[in-house]
């Protein structure tokens, strides 16, 4: 099975079963693995290689992000978003699981903000594998789940400062499989606000409603 085939599977499973009502994630783990749910909503693991979800830092820093590579077909940076709030995840296209249910999540979030908070909040997905996450490719990946979804990736070099700054942990993975490798991360997702600053980590498997409740505690921009 091509890699493209196995994260569109991944990604119309979670989009499925989330409109079905299917699934609707409760776990409060702060990002550690979630594997043994997910594993029932994703391709077979001989298929998709094994993946591990790492624990990231509960303290971090935040700070700018500017990529070189991005969906949009160009450098993109968090300023790009000034005056507007953004979700951020870490992760990257061939996930099996987290990634896919990730933004799938996000887009449920989004898709019901309020109507006085629409067009006021961004997702954007930072993929931590640019070896094989190019713009065209980040472009068809979040084009599977919302409009107001970017994706982005750069140079590790660049990846793993910013990814100091937020907390998140990756490391690349050899397994025996069509991928060759995984890329084992932590699963938080960021909120930034509309001057850019880092204001609450959310855990692995946070719920829409949540994720909007924890938005509309914050001052509309």
């Amino acid at each position: 099975m091509s890699r493209n085939l196995l994260w569109s599977a991944a990604t119309l499973a979670a989009l499925l079963l989330l409109a079905a009502g299917l699934f609707w994630p409760d776990s409060r783990d702060s990002g550690e693995s979630h594997e043994a749910g997910a594993q029932h909503h994703a391709p077979p693991a001989a298929q998709r290689g094994q993946h591990r979800t790492l624990t990231a830092d509960a303290a971090p820093a935040g700070g700018p992000i500017v990529l070189p590579v991005s969906s949009r077909d160009g450098p993109l940076s968090l300023e790009d978003y000034r005056g507007q709030y953004v979700w951020i995840y870490f992760g990257y296209t061939a996930c099996p699981d987290a990634c896919p249910m990730t933004l799938a999540l996000m887009s449920q979030a989004l898709s019901r903000l309020p109507p006085d908070w629409q067009g006021r909040v961004r997702g954007l997905f930072v993929s931590v594998d640019p070896e094989r996450d190019g713009a065209g490719h980040l472009r068809d990946y979040v084009g599977h789940f919302h409009p107001d979804i970017d994706a982005a990736t750069g140079p590790h070099e660049q990846l793993r400062e910013i990814a100091g700054r937020y907390g998140v942990f990756y490391q690349h993975s050899e397994v025996e499989s069509a991928l060759g490798y995984v890329v084992d991360h932590s699963s938080s997702t960021y909120l930034v606000g509309p001057d850019g600053a880092l204001l609450a980590v959310h855990p692995h498997g946070i719920s829409p409603p949540e994720l909007i409740q924890a938005l509309l505690d914050q001052p509309r921009p």
